[in-house]
C-alpha cells in the first residue's frame, strides 16, 4: 500500500527500469521492515509476557503478603484490643485500689485531725479554764473591793450624819444591803430602830444644851414623889431648889444635883451610857424621872449608834486591809 502511494506520487518522472528498481527496493525494504517489525513485535510480546508473568508473580506475592499483613493486622488488632481491655481493667482495679487507699488515708487523716483538734480543744479548755479562774478571781476581787468601798462610804456617811445629828435612814438601808453578805454588819445594825434612824440622834453639843434645860426642871421635881403630890409638895420642892448652890460640880454633891454634875462630867468625857445611867438612877422615884427620861433616851440612843458606828468603822478598816 505504501508502495502504491509512492508510485502515485513519483508519477511518470521515473523510467520503467527505475520504477521496477525502486519498486523492488521498496519491496525488499518493506519485507525487511516487516521482518524487523515482526521480530520486534515478537520480542515485545515475549517481553510483555515475561513482564506480565513477573508482575503477576509480584502481584501474587504482594497479595500473599497483604493477606499475611491483614492476618497479622487482625491478630495485632485483637491483641491490642485485649491489651486495651486488660489495661482498662487494670486501670479500673488500680483506680479502685487507689480510691480505697485514698478513702483509708482520708479516714486516717480525719481521725488524726480530730485527735489533734481534740488536743487543741483540750488545751484551749485548759487555757479558758485558767482564764475563767483568773477572771472569776478578779471579778470576786472587784466585787469585794466594791463591797468594801460601798461599806466604807456607808460608814463614813453614817459618821457625818451622826456628827451633824441628821437622819441616817438612807445610810441604814445601805448598811442593810451590805449586811446581806456580811453577818457581822447584820448583827451590829440589827438593834437600831427605824424610828431612831429616821429622826436621827442628838449631837453631844445638843445633849449638853438639853441637859442644861433639863437641870432646872429636875431640881424642881426631884422632891416630888412620882406617884403624885399636892401643891404644898410642889411649892416646897421649888423653894428647896432656890436655895441650892447652882455649881454642883464639886465632889460630895448629893441627890439630883450631884447626879447632874456627874452626868455633865461623863458627857464631857464621852461616857454617854454612864451619864444616862447616873441621872436616871438619881431621878428614879420622883417626878424628875419623867423630865429627864427624854434626855436619857436621847443619850442612850446616841451611845448605841456611836458604838455601832465605831464597830462598823473598825470592821471597815479590817476589810480594807484584807484587800491589800
Amino acid at each position: 500500500m505504501l508502495i502504491e502511494e509512492a508510485m502515485k506520487y513519483l508519477g511518470d518522472s521515473l523510467t520503467e527500469e527505475q520504477r521496477d528498481s525502486l519498486l523492488e527496493g521498496m519491496k525488499v525494504q518493506s519485507e525487511s521492515d516487516v521482518k524487523i517489525f515482526s521480530e520486534l513485535s515478537a520480542n515485545m510480546v515475549k517481553n510483555f509476557e515475561r513482564v506480565v508473568t513477573v508482575e503477576r508473580s509480584v502481584t501474587d506475592e504482594l497479595i500473599a503478603a497483604i493477606n499475611v499483613l491483614e492476618e497479622r493486622a487482625e491478630e495485632a488488632f485483637h491483641t491490642v484490643k485485649r491489651e486495651q481491655e486488660r489495661a482498662t481493667a487494670e486501670k479500673e482495679r488500680a483506680l479502685k485500689e487507689q480510691e480505697k487507699n485514698l478513702n483509708a488515708a482520708h479516714a486516717d487523716f480525719l481521725v488524726a485531725e480530730r485527735i489533734e483538734r481534740i488536743k487543741v480543744l483540750d488545751d484551749e479548755r485548759v487555757r479558758i479554764g485558767a482564764l475563767r479562774q483568773v477572771l472569776t478571781k478578779r471579778r470576786e476581787a472587784l466585787e469585794r473591793a466594791h463591797d468594801v468601798q460601798s461599806f466604807e462610804l456607808a460608814v463614813m456617811d453614817l459618821g457625818v450624819r451622826l456628827e451633824n445629828g441628821e437622819s441616817f435612814v438612807d445610810t441604814l438601808a445601805l448598811l442593810k444591803m451590805c449586811a446581806e453578805k456580811d453577818p457581822f454588819v447584820d448583827a451590829v445594825i440589827k438593834g437600831v430602830s427605824e424610828r431612831v434612824a429616821t429622826e436621827g440622834v442628838s449631837t453631844r453639843l445638843q445633849l449638853a444644851e438639853q441637859l442644861a434645860r433639863v437641870r432646872e426642871t429636875a431640881r424642881k421635881l426631884s422632891l416630888v414623889p412620882q406617884d403624885g403630890g399636892g401643891l404644898l409638895a410642889h411649892g416646897l420642892s421649888h423653894m428647896a431648889s432656890l436655895f441650892r448652890i447652882k455649881d454642883t460640880a464639886d465632889e460630895g454633891a448629893q441627890g439630883i444635883e450631884g447626879a447632874i454634875a456627874q452626868a455633865e462630867s461623863f458627857l464631857a468625857n464621852g461616857e454617854l451610857m454612864k451619864a444616862a445611867n447616873v441621872l436616871s438612877q438619881a431621878a428614879q422615884g420622883s417626878k424628875a424621872a419623867i423630865s429627864v427620861s427624854e434626855w436619857v433616851e436621847s443619850v442612850r440612843n446616841r451611845a448605841e449608834v456611836e458604838q455601832m458606828q465605831m464597830a462598823l468603822n473598825a470592821h471597815a478598816q479590817c476589810r480594807a486591809s484584807a484587800l491589800i
